[in-house]
């Protein structure tokens, strides 16, 4: 009986300073994602060909970073990453105030076991480049040191109509996720977790939100842009190394 091929696991990657989680990508077990753990700094040369080393040696053939600033791009680049996504990058400041924003739906807490939910949201919302799996559902929970993690529901309805993960660090707030149910976009809903998300941010003391978003997605910066948040040139980058060459 043929065994199936077990996929690797995520690991942490470290060289000095340095550190990097490779886990496989979302849907691909042959691909890999790298998640810089050292956000806003670029890792040195050595750790980037020792990252490739090690998704070699574990039997990917092709290689992703997350979204990276152009200064965490360099080491990248100069190892011989290529762009495959380009994101708009977008920030306001959270003492501005808040629209308001009125959904006709619930949000609350969001608890373990809505995760199936939320994962059947976010894959109905995004196309399958930014599809979340579980594990990366988990790393956008654990990206920063406090979360908000929120879902949305009409009365009437048995599914979620949206969820939004909101992160903290220091004075800085982060949309890190939102996903609206299809049958839901256009509502407000989006527009109702984003304020709640802000105003979290703001009772914690944050002074500064950001966000990004692929810069096709006209419907989300649409969104953001109405919410009072700005474009940050020149954006970031995801990049993509084929292995396999």
């Amino acid at each position: 009986m043929m065994r199936r091929q077990r996929e690797p696991a995520a690991e942490t990657l470290r060289l000095g300073q340095d550190r990097l989680r490779l886990r496989p990508w979302a849907g691909d077990a042959g691909t890999g994602l790298l998640i810089l753990l050292t956000p806003g700094a670029a890792v040195s040369d050595s750790m980037a060909s020792a990252a490739i080393e090690a998704a070699t040696g574990r039997g990917y053939n092709r290689l992703r970073t997350s979204a990276l600033s152009g200064i965490e791009s360099e080491p990248f680049i100069r190892a011989g990453f290529e762009p495959c996504q380009v994101l708009a990058l977008l920030s306001r400041p959270i003492a501005n105030g808040f629209p308001s924003a009125n959904s006709g739906a619930a949000i609350r807490r969001a608890r373990r076991r809505d995760h199936s939910s939320v994962l059947a949201v976010d894959h109905a919302a995004f196309e399958p480049f930014w599809h979340l799996d579980q594990a990366g559902l988990y790393d956008a929970l654990r990206a920063t040191p406090f979360r908000h993690f929120r879902v949305a529901s009409h009365e009437a309805d048995t599914g979620l109509a949206g969820y939004a993960i909101s992160g903290r660090s220091g004075p800085a707030g982060y949309l890190q996720r939102l996903a609206i149910s299809p049958s839901q976009q256009g509502q407000g809903v989006g527009a109702a977790l984003v304020v709640d998300g802000l105003r979290w941010m703001a009772r914690w003391g944050a002074t500064q939100a950001w966000v990004n978003t692929p810069k096709h997605n006209t419907g989300a910066l649409r969104l953001y842009e109405r919410l009072g948040f700005e474009q940050v040139p020149p954006g970031l980058q995801v990049l993509e190394l084929d292995l396999a060459r």
